[in-house]
């Protein structure tokens, strides 16, 4: 009787503090959903997790997005050395291929036939307008004048006609055929230029891109180190703007919000199951010595 009465305090102690513990941590996660009597909610209902899913999903989110994964280690990660040389490597070999890879192919390998097609139109559109704006800026109607009285002056000097032709009656004659051609060129320029356009843009498309470099310059040993600068300043300039395109606290919150609330409890189990049944377990050993304690004093 005696060893029953001391052994009573520690065993009680300690199922107290396992099914305390235990009933915490369940509570971390049970129950799923609201119990109610009537229009009153029982107290604790649901569980933690469960009530405060939008809040975890909020400060997951900008944990992930705006400590663990910031600009900087986008930077870094598609810097590193192996993938960059992986990357560049790919690359050069693609746009040094002589045969398989023209412009146009390559395009249409990343868009729709329609929208090839819609932006064709508008690079011969923008390049017709800059070459008339050029043109005109050029004001070709008064070189086309000046040159042409330097002309009609060097083929008179020396005649009977440099004395019959003054400076006025030239300029007569040369300053109606410039703004006949400035005129000409401002009404029908693009109906002429376009076609000529049309028809470079297209021998171009269906050029090897290996080709199109080697014709500006480029030989082929020097892609790989163009390819490695152009990619490395691109990613140092535009990480900012990845990881703000991608929103990736964004996306962490609305997976998390997404998720029921048992999986969010299968989550958190394979991770820290074994902490959360040494916190169970411990409580267990803390109700023991409490109990022990209390034989003691």
């Amino acid at each position: 009787m005696d060893i029953l009465y001391l052994l009573a305090g520690p065993l009680i102690g300690s199922l107290i503090g396992y099914s305390t513990n235990y009933l915490a941590v369940r509570m971390l996660f049970r129950p799923l959903r609201p119990i109610k009597i009537g229009n009153f909610r029982l107290p604790f209902t649901p569980g933690i997790i469960p009530k405060r899913k939008g809040q975890l999903a909020r400060a997951l989110g900008s944990a992930v997005g705006n400590n663990l994964l910031t600009s900087d280690d986008i930077e870094k990660m598609l810097l590193d050395e192996a993938l960059k040389d992986l990357i560049v490597s790919r690359l050069a070999d693609f746009l040094c291929a002589e045969e398989e890879h023209t412009l146009k192919t390559m395009l249409t390998d990343y868009c729709t036939e329609e929208h090839y097609f819609r932006g064709k139109a508008h690079l011969e559109k923008v390049i017709g307008d800059k070459i008339i704006s050029g043109i005109t800026q050029l004001d070709l109607g008064e070189i086309i004048a000046t040159e042409s009285k330097r002309v009609i002056k060097q083929k008179i000097e020396g005649t009977m006609l440099a004395f019959m032709a003054n400076e006025k009656m030239i300029n007569s004659l040369t300053a109606p055929i410039g703004a006949m051609v400035e005129t000409y060129i401002k009404e029908n320029g693009k109906d002429v230029i376009g076609p000529i356009i049309k028809l470079e843009i297209a021998k171009l498309e269906n050029q090897p891109i290996g080709k199109i470099l080697t014709d500006i310059g480029v030989e082929k040993n020097q892609v790989p180190n163009l390819v490695d600068k152009i990619y490395s300043q691109f990613v140092r300039t535009k990480a900012t703007e990845f990881i703000k395109a991608l929103d990736i606290a964004g996306v962490v919150e609305q997976k998390i919000n997404a998720m029921e609330a048992l999986e969010i409890e299968k989550l958190v189990l394979s991770v820290m199951k074994n902490e959360l049944r040494a916190i169970v377990n411990l409580g267990a050993l803390l109700g023991l010595l409490i109990g022990a304690l209390n034989i003691l004093i």
